[in-house]
């Protein structure tokens, strides 16, 4: 459970007032990054209200709020922030909150073929959309951030990843300076992990989360779906065929963006794994689930054994 801020009614009604009367409010159990409030008014209108933790920057938010809206605009099926008097972010416990549209849907507990189609085509028209837009962010959470958690855990000894961090550490070094310079850049989800998308009746009823969202390769944003999606111990070929091939139906990727993709699967485990680790030892206030950084070191591992390339 990632509820890091916890609030009552009354205090959620103060920002709620100019919408309507506040009915239930809920605490969102899925996620590990923000606090997320499910909100019924009295009129049965839905939304989420959001608290941004410590990791989203308050000058971001304007960014990533701008992103989902034009992502909206073009047919993704993503939530949109309420402004209220020109304005779409607010305070609640001296923290930044913004309240976003409710997307009906829930993440798919079993994928089948007709999810993954479904999956494919939605992926492969977001990153179309991206590649078009013309906003910008960078991405933070590459080796910048990646050296600032290798150098909190310099000093600090109570931990069991002693070999994993020196293997991957070994990894950052060899990789630093393989990033390719060529390769275009789009606007991209940048975490689009099974719990960001809801599913109704087999089909993507909508994509959440977009507070990573920044400009990178789709390639990254590509990687970091197949590692999340299609390692469940094992590495699921056949799933992973299936939502390849139809993405390459719906969208192109160049022959550079191809021969990059063992690289940014790479890239993309190493985010994941080092995030992981950092919040599981230095992460620690609220309710918090924290998850196994060793999914992600796995899959790492078997990244620098084997070659996805042949696969698109």
């Amino acid at each position: 459970m990632a509820i890091y801020t916890d609030i009552k009614r009354e205090e959620a009604q103060t920002i709620f007032s100019k919408i309507g009367e506040i009915k239930s409010l809920e605490g969102i159990q899925e996620g590990v990054e923000n606090t997320n409030y499910k909100v019924i008014l009295e009129n049965e209108n839905k939304y989420i209200l959001t608290i941004f933790e410590k990791r989203t920057k308050k000058e971001d938010l304007p960014f990533f709020n701008q992103s989902m809206l034009e992502f909206k605009k073009n047919g993704i099926p993503c939530p949109t922030a309420i402004e209220i008097e020109e304005n779409s972010i607010f305070k609640i416990h001296n923290k930044n909150c913004s309240i976003y549209s409710f997307l009906e849907g829930r993440p798919i507990q079993k994928i089948n073929d007709t999810a993954l189609t479904s999956l494919s085509t939605i992926i492969a028209k977001l990153h179309d959309v991206g590649r078009i837009t013309k906003l910008k962010r960078e991405n933070t959470m590459l080796i910048p951030s990646w050296n600032y958690i290798l150098n909190k855990f310099k000093d600090f000894n109570n931990h069991k990843f002693v070999q994993e961090i020196k293997l991957v550490s070994d990894c950052i070094y060899e990789m630093q300076n393989q990033f390719p310079k060529n390769l275009e850049k789009a606007l991209i989800h940048a975490d689009l992990f099974p719990d960001n998308i809801f599913f109704k009746n087999n089909k993507v009823s909508g994509i959440i989360d977009f507070f990573f969202t920044c400009q990178d390769t789709v390639i990254y944003d590509l990687s970091t779906l197949v590692n999340s999606w299609f390692f469940n111990q094992n590495f699921e070929e056949n799933n992973c065929i299936i939502f390849l091939n139809n993405y390459l139906n719906n969208t192109s990727l160049t022959k550079n963006e191809k021969e990059y993709f063992n690289f940014y699967l790479k890239v993309s485990a190493i985010r994941f794994f080092l995030t992981r680790l950092h919040d599981m030892y230095f992460n620690t206030s609220g309710e918090v689930m924290h998850k196994d950084p060793m999914e992600f070191f796995n899959i790492l591992r078997f990244h620098q054994k084997n070659n996805l390339k042949e696969l698109i």
